[in-house]
């Protein structure tokens, strides 16, 4: 601190020291006086420059824009620095916080509602610019979670829905996205959390054992799912290439996984037995993953038995992997629900926690799994027939060693009564072989048996067929082995081990990114249904902690006063200046413990399976004969991702790519009309004046029978079921239906074929046009979803694939060519309107996905194969207003419909001869002004510039490998120049369309005049 100035008396002053005057008043100085900054001056003239305090003991220098100084005192040279305490309005010394945008002493910086004092480390919380504590936060302000009803106050995801911002913890909205669960059971639930709990300690430690449960769920679950679908690809992968040894090995390891899930399910099972007397539905989907699985052996064998070296990805293997994904993923919902259950209803805490303790084990035994590289068949699995009746066990039953009986053929051999209630007590004779009743006992007989359940009956026939395979493999490869060194000594030294075709054909893995050479890095991530897509904000906050370190200066004077002067002057008050120091910023605590949400994460998950496979798949398609890998395409451009702008030149030039295709159907004006309204002429208003109107209103309410747009609109979501990786928005039922339904049996026979139940359709179409938020679909069954869905679409005022484009649909099947069918097709995707496109492309993935459910083996399959389900959605999606029977167009619409889904993944990208023009990074340059007229030149510059390149490489027309033309129109105006290709890779009966025209429009496509329109 500075010295106090030391105040001299009158009558010393007077006498002996020299007359000056003041350097701010001018005049005499008599009395006290202070000399700094250069000069002498009064005690009273020595003030503060901003609030006129004297300042004798000490001041902090200030520069005048004259160059001049001025003292200041402190508050108000620390409020120039704006460093005042925003609480008591003193200046920051020392240590000081930075919050809000304000600045608080240490001590000062508390709760607005009580007087906790935030510590350096101490999350704060903001609302309404003051600052409150953790437990007066989520007691008042906190927003609560969608998942889990509970207080969100670290990470949160903010998704807006049904025109409604929804908050989610990132562990609890991947859980959401994951298994369609929310750990709370209605949207009202509290859990009693905030409204019960009066001790701020207590409030803290619910919260956080809350967090702890939800972070478990989520990394154990989603760690299960990323291990169970490595082996699924790597399965894949090893059939594919031939290395069927290989392959085997991974479906044992998938098989652990499996009997792992079970176990934990089964003591889920017992425990809601015990608590309700009702179990867990899980007998269907656990019988479905087992038949894939079988199924997936039976493939092999078969595929061995004909000597076939490297199978491929065929569309049966492609059923089959997307199977297995699909069931295991619905039962790992099924045991989450079954522990949630137990927990909320019974109170049973450790339900959730034993539940992830089983999969836990995966990690364990998995690593032991990956050791063992010495596959040999189970010594102990020798039969599933019943020890008894001599048929194969299916269902649950009894055992003893190796030995079982189905639970009726457990009898006595003495007396033949039935051990059913007495299995514990009941004895067995190794001997003999016999069972017998404690009064039938004897010596050699010992007790043992017990009950094996439904799924761990399961476990132990795919044991028993992984056996069998194991010999299969074996067998064949021996004798295969003998031939090739009879044949060639060589090929003796080239194997290294039986199932693997050759050193050099051994498959990699999906899982194994190094590698896997087939797939770049950018296309997992592209196919990754489900990972964190949505930027994570934070309710916590940590304030700054600043230093701030005083420097005192000797003070300035214009000479050295002597001893005799420094005893009758006033000493000058110290300078201070002041230095800005950030402490070292402490880590918060709200990211201890937290998850890495990186969508760069390479792990697969069980969604991705079926994409991967039909990847795959089209890319084996796409090679040639001979090996050789045909021309690379650019980078897909979809649809889904244009700009509005973008969208509006890509339906223009559709329009002029067809023209020349559809010339004997339809007109360029009528193909113009398509995108626009005609201009209202004369004769078009009087026809109108006299034609009666049309009395149809159109519901805006609710959500069946509203017209898309409007849905949109209020009930619109943001959802991640589209082809490319970002999000389109949909219609919020549509995207709950499709979510729902990916939880469900998707081969339930006549799956979108039969109605359902017609009162429960009214009663969810009621309730849903009420309030969307309110039905829960995952409650229902599938047929009742499907049924709703198909209801939803039949509603819609203005059908899916609208009135308009019904005809250009129609046509479309009528052309002989199939390409060019499928050209028109293409671009008469690209004419919808983009809520229309965007559902469609939502859901026709989803229903070429249930296609896949169509056969599951002999016995068991939804029988809606791709044509199937064409032929029920259609009337739905594709219909004419007209009435008339004789213009009957059903079947072509169904064609056209098949067609869409057959060849969807075409569909959703931007032809490759529109998308060049999105390049032009001159149409984009003045976007308000951009006109047909602009679209059209640019087209003509594209295909001069073509053509110069393809005559610069010898390809022109004087090669003969082009021929161009110019075909004119009636019409003066338009002019469309035809480029036709007739090379090695192009069809035949391609045709490229570059327009030209000099009439404008205006940047407005539902209000485009016909009389305006170029072509």
């Amino acid at each position: 601190m500075a010295d106090r100035s030391e105040v001299v008396p009158d009558e010393f002053s007077t006498t002996k020291q020299n007359f000056t005057t003041c350097a701010k008043c001018g005049l005499l100085i008599v009395g006290q006086f202070v000399r700094a900054l250069g000069g002498t001056y009064h005690l009273e003239c020595f003030k503060c420059q901003d609030c006129g305090t004297i300042v004798a003991a000490k001041f902090f220098p200030i520069d005048s824009p004259e160059g001049k100084q001025h003292p200041l005192c402190e508050r108000d040279y620390f409020r120039r620095l704006n460093l005042i305490c925003e609480k008591c309005g003193g200046a920051l010394r020392g240590s000081y916080i930075t919050a809000l945008d304000k600045k608080y002493h240490i001590e000062h910086f508390t709760c607005s509602a009580c007087p906790t004092v935030f510590g350096p480390q101490d999350s704060y919380y903001e609302h309404d610019g003051q600052v409150y504590c953790h437990y007066h936060y989520s007691t008042r302000f906190a927003v609560r979670c969608a998942g889990c009803q509970t207080a969100i106050l670290k990470q949160f995801v903010e998704i807006n829905r049904n025109s409604m911002d929804e908050h989610w913890h990132p562990e609890c909205y991947m859980i959401h996205k994951f298994w369609n669960v929310k750990l709370a059971t209605h949207p009202d639930d509290k859990q009693g959390l905030e409204n019960e709990i009066t001790s701020p300690e207590e409030l803290k430690n619910q919260q956080k054992a809350m967090e702890e449960k939800v972070y478990d769920i989520w990394t154990v679950l989603s760690t299960f799912e990323e291990m169970s679908a490595a082996c699924i690809s790597d399965m894949l992968l090893h059939v594919s290439n031939g290395s069927y040894f290989d392959g085997v090995k991974m479906a044992e390891k998938f098989i652990s996984h499996v009997e792992i899930l079970f176990s934990a399910i089964d003591d889920l099972e017992n425990q809601l037995v015990q608590a309700s007397g009702q179990g867990l539905q899980h007998n269907r989907e656990a019988k479905m993953l087992c038949k894939k699985i079988v199924n997936f052996f039976s493939l092999l064998s078969h595929s061995k038995e004909t000597d076939v070296r490297q199978m491929g990805i065929t569309q049966e293997l492609l059923s089959l992997v997307t199977g297995l994904a699909h069931y295991l993923k619905i039962l790992i919902r099924i045991a989450l629900t079954g522990a949630l259950k137990l927990e909320r209803d019974f109170d049973n805490t450790t339900a959730i926690g034993q539940f992830l303790g089983k999969l836990v084990e995966l990690t364990k035994k998995g690593s032991q799994l990956d050791k063992d590289t010495n596959v040999d068949s189970d010594s102990e699995v020798t039969s599933d027939l019943c020890h008894a009746c001599r048929i194969t066990v299916e269902e649950e039953c009894y055992k003893y060693g190796q030995y079982r009986w189905h639970i009726g053929c457990l009898r006595c051999s003495g007396c033949s009564r039935e051990l059913r209630t007495i299995y514990k007590d009941a004895s067995f004779n190794q001997i003999t072989e016999m069972a017998f009743c404690p009064k039938d006992t004897n010596e050699q007989s010992v007790i043992g048996f017990q009950y094996v359940t439904q799924l761990e009956q399961y476990t132990y026939l795919l044991r028993v067929a992984l056996s069998r395979l194991y010999n299969l493999l074996r067998r064949k490869d021996e004798s295969q082995n003998q031939s090739d060194i009879e044949v060639d000594h060589v090929r003796k030294e080239q194997k290294s081990e039986p199932g693997f075709v050759h050193n050099d054909s051994i498959s990699k893995s999906y899982s194994s990114g190094d590698n896997y050479e087939s797939r770049n890095r950018t296309d997992i991530k592209r196919m990754k249904s489900v990972h964190m897509d949505t930027k994570l904000s934070n309710s916590a906050r940590i304030a700054t902690r600043s230093r701030i370190i005083e420097q005192e200066s000797e003070p300035t004077t214009s000479s050295v006063p002597n001893e005799a002067e420094k005893d009758k002057l006033a000493r000058a008050p110290s300078q201070h200046h002041v230095k800005i120091v950030q402490d070292q910023e402490f880590e918060s605590q709200t990211q201890e413990n937290r998850i890495n949400f990186d969508s760069q994460n390479e792990a697969i998950t069980l969604a991705d399976i079926s994409a991967i496979a039909a990847a795959e798949m089209e890319k084996s398609v796409t090679e040639d004969p001979t090996n050789k890998p045909l021309k690379r395409t650019r980078s897909k451009c979809y649809l889904s991702e244009l700009s509005a702008l973008e969208y509006f030149i890509v339906k223009h030039v559709a329009v002029l790519a067809m023209e020349q295709l559809l010339k004997e159907h339809f007109t360029l004006e009528e193909l113009l009309d398509l995108i626009g309204s005609k201009k209202a002429t004369f004769w078009t208003k009087f026809v109108t004046s006299i034609k009666p109107a049309e009395k149809k209103t159109i519901k805006k309410k609710g959500t069946f029978g509203v017209p898309l747009e409007i849905l949109v609109e209020r009930y619109g979501v943001d959802s991640v079921l589209g082809a490319g990786p970002g999000r389109i928005r949909v219609p919020s039922f549509v995207d709950d239906g499709i979510s729902a339904m990916k939880t469900m049996d998707m081969s339930v026979e006549g799956i979108f074929r039969k109605n359902g139940n017609i009162r429960r359709l009214k009663d969810l179409s009621e309730a849903i046009d009420k309030d969307p938020s309110s039905v829960n679909l995952s409650e229902d069954n599938p047929v009742q979803v499907a049924a709703l869905m198909k209801k939803f679409l039949r509603d819609l005022p203005d059908p899916l694939l609208t009135f308009k484009l019904h005809k250009l649909f129609i046509t479309s099947q009528k052309l002989s060519n199939e390409a060019d069918r499928k050209k028109i097709l293409h671009l008469t995707c690209c004419l919808l309107p983009k809520i229309n496109r965007d559902t469609m492309e939502v859901l026709f993935i989803f229903f070429k996905w249930v296609a896949s459910f169509s056969h599951v083996d002999e016995e068991t399959g939804s029988k809606m194969d791709l044509h199937n389900l064409a032929t029920v959605i259609t009337p739905n999606i594709l219909y004419s207003k007209s009435k008339d029977p004789t213009k009957d167009d059903s079947f072509l619409a169904i064609e056209a419909v098949h067609s869409l889904l057959s060849y969807q993944d075409d569909f959703w990208v931007v032809p490759e001869d529109l998308a060049a023009i999105l390049h032009d990074q001159d149409l984009f340059s003045n976007p308000e002004g951009l006109t047909t007229k602009d679209i059209i030149k640019r087209c003509e510059k594209f295909v001069s510039s073509k053509k110069d390149n393809s005559n610069n490489n010898g390809e022109g027309p004087s090669s003969g490998n082009r021929d161009a033309q110019v075909v004119r129109h009636n019409n003066p105006q338009h002019q469309t120049y035809i480029e036709q290709g007739n090379n090695g890779n192009q069809n035949a009966n391609s045709t490229n369309i570059y327009p030209s025209s000099s009439s404008s429009i205006v940047n407005n496509e539902s209000s485009i005049p016909v009389e305006q329109r170029a072509s």
